[in-house]
This record gives structure tokens, sequence and C-alpha cells, in this order.
């Protein structure tokens, strides 16, 4: 999550949360059939620059449709999906001018994913890859001044395209189960603030045990920020440092449950490192649901 105004990084909301793919063994897909799942959010944070400090509180609410169809493609199970996230946002900032509270709610970018592969490597170990596509809609607020447009705090999605692909490694034996997900945010330049906000990397490492109908484990995630965000085609100056790049690195636990007809999940990450964005927690509540 990045902050949607310029003294953050990124220009507005990253398009992949840090940590988002946790908890999900992406490189094998579901047997043949339709999932729905949702998941809400809850993520709280601080930010303490020589410019400003920023507290953040916010509730994320995502809802997903995967179709794990019983068709093959290049040897790999075949599947596609959408999701619709939607969030509450809370922010308060403290400059040297004030203090200013902000709080909004509204659609997020949507995303579909109409490429989702995943290959039997044998003795336990699955390869999965996919690629997906975030759109520009959602609710937005800009202001302009002088020919010259930005984003507003109220701003709650993404004005350009994210194309996102991923590879993942899952490896399954007895009960355990360990998940390596590499996916890469290459975004491009939004026309309206002329903005254009820097590729992302997300690593989400995931180590679960199952217990009868409980799921117990570990999650991880390295969030990089790998190009400089620029407007005007100039560099931007971060908090910190020029290109205003991001980076988080995030630990926590997750508990599911298995109840036959859903399964539910929680997730809690941690920031142990942040760089210009806010220092965040992030604890989820999901559910999924064959159909």
């Amino acid at each position: 999550m990045a902050i949607s105004f310029s003294s953050s990084a990124q220009e507005g909301v990253t398009p992949l949360q840090p940590g988002a793919t946790t908890g999900n063994h992406a490189g094998a897909l579901p047997p043949p059939g339709l999932y729905f799942s949702y998941d809400v959010d809850y993520e709280w944070g601080k930010l303490h620059s020589p410019y400003v400090n920023i507290k953040a509180s916010n509730v994320s609410m995502a809802a997903a449709l995967l179709w794990s169809t019983p068709y093959k493609f290049l040897g790999a199970n075949y599947a596609l999906g959408i999701a619709q996230p939607y969030k509450i946002a809370h922010t308060t900032l403290n400059t040297p001018s004030g203090e200013s509270k902000y709080s909004n709610h509204g659609l997020m970018s949507t995303t579909i994913m109409p490429l989702l592969l995943s290959w039997d490597l044998g003795n336990g170990f699955h390869l999965g890859t996919g690629t997906a596509f975030v759109f520009k809609n959602g609710k937005h607020a800009t202001v302009c001044h002088n020919g010259s447009c930005a984003n507003t705090p109220e701003n709650l999605a993404n004005r350009y395209y994210t194309v996102q692909p991923n590879l993942a490694l899952s490896y399954f034996h007895n009960d355990w189960a360990f998940t390596m997900n590499n996916t890469f945010d290459f975004n491009t330049r939004n026309k309206k603030t002329d903005y254009r906000s820097g590729n992302t990397y997300y690593l989400d490492l995931t180590a679960t045990k199952r217990i009868n109908k409980w799921t117990v484990g570990l999650i991880g995630n390295w969030t990089k920020q790998f190009t400089d965000d620029k407007k005007g085609g100039r560099v931007v100056q971060g908090l910190y440092s020029e290109g205003s790049r991001v980076e988080h690195v995030m630990f926590g636990p997750i508990l599911g449950y298995d109840f036959g007809a859903f399964s539910l999940t929680a997730r809690f990450l941690a920031s142990v490192h942040s760089e210009n964005d806010p220092k965040m927690r992030f604890f989820h509540l999901g559910v999924a649901i064959p159909l």
C-alpha cells in the first residue's frame, strides 16, 4: 500500500498490496471448478520524515472469482479469474503548516487474470505462471493548477494500466506445503498527471502445515521498487531518496480452518523494514468457497 499523494512512494496505491498472495500456494491450481473468495484486510501504520508525518488506517476488501478449467494449455492446467477491491481509507498528515485528516471510500482498480497455468513437475513440485491486468477504473480524485495535475488524498484507484506477470514454485510433501511466488508490476504512464510510477517486484513466501482441518504456518514478503518514479519525464524526489523507490520486508503467521463447505484463513504481516512508504501492519481474514 502506498498512500495516494506525492509525498509518498509511487503516485497512488500500489497495484498489488505487499504480501497479497501469501497464504496461497500459487504454483498449483485447485481441481476443476468455480471458486469464490472474499478477503477483508485491516492495515495500519506510520511514517515519519523531515517533511511530513503520515498516519494511515485502512480497511480493504477484495472479492475474487476463479474458474479452474478442465482444459490444458501447453501441457499445463489452465484457469482464469477476476478480482474487485474496495477500500475505506483514513489518513492523517502532519506538516509544518499543520494537521490534515482525510477519510474516503470507494472502488479500487479491477484486476483480470485471463491466463493462469500450472504444471505438475512430479515429486511434489508444481510450477505456476500467469499474467494479470490492472485497469484504471475506480474512484479518482485529481487537482490541477497552472496546467499541472496531481492526485489528492481522496484518490483510491490508479488512472493507469498495470501488467502483472508472476512465476510461482510450490512443493507439497505429506501435510507440508511451501510456496515462493514472484510477481512484477509494470506500470504505464498516468496521462492526466504525467506521472509514471516505478515498476515493482514482490516476493511472497508461504510455509504451512495441515493438522486435521487446521492449517498453521508462516508467511513473508519482500517488496522492492526497481525503477524510479517520474513526473514529466523527470525523476521524482522521494522522502528519503531520489526516485521515490519503495521497499518493504514483512513477516507473520497464518492460521486456517476447513469447514468443508468453505475455508477460513487469518493472516498477519508486520513490517520490519520500510523505505519511502509507511511502516505498515496487515491483518487479513479471508473466506474461500467452492461453488
